[in-house]
């Protein structure tokens, strides 16, 4: 089946479509021109790019900076699942989790906000830290979770923390899976 339009119909389509061409042009050019990323592709391309280049200079900084002591990466960490930010845990692991934990993240949880706002993580506390090498240490730490109504769950993480240079970082965790979500993990 062929349709047949008019001449009439024909010259009235193309005016609607070069009208809305013009209407999306002006948009952009607007835009672009008062920088607004709501109505500007290039704006908006631009402000994505420009979060992208800071997010990856902010990652790579993490390999120049750490913590002294292994307990202080474990306390690092755990202060991450109670705030629910990724960027606290990722900033004391070690080179290769650091990688595997970043695909973790943006598969999960794109915005490095782990966890959920209840029950939340209500407190946390290192229970034994164990020699299991030369500059390694199994840090065992305890969590509790509470909901606005009370109690809501312990769980426990063991965390293997290294000497690297300067700083220890942690390079393997063990963790109950109810601590999942707040590590940003999916079971």
């Amino acid at each position: 089946m062929k349709l047949v339009f008019s001449k009439k119909v024909k010259s009235f389509i193309g005016i609607v479509i070069g009208i809305c061409l013009l209407i999306i042009v002006v948009f952009n050019v607007v835009g672009y021109v008062f920088n607004c990323k709501y109505i500007s592709v290039v704006a908006a391309v631009a402000e994505v790019d420009k979060y992208e280049v800071r997010s990856r200079l902010l990652m790579d900084a993490m390999n120049q900076v750490g913590v002294c002591t292994p307990d202080d990466a474990a306390e690092v960490w755990a202060n991450g699942l109670k705030t629910r930010n990724a960027a606290l845990q990722y900033s004391v692991l070690g080179t290769e989790l650091k990688q595997e934990y970043a695909k973790q993240l943006d598969k999960n949880f794109p915005n490095w906000v782990t966890g959920m706002s209840s029950p939340w993580v209500a407190s946390s506390k290192i229970v034994s830290i164990s020699a299991t090498g030369t500059d390694q240490y199994a840090i065992q730490l305890a969590f509790s979770t509470a909901t606005s109504t009370g109690p809501a769950g312990d769980y426990n993480a063991v965390l293997i923390v290294m000497k690297d240079g300067k700083f220890w970082r942690i390079t393997d965790i063990s963790a109950d899976k109810g601590l999942y979500p707040y590590i940003g993990l999916i079971e």
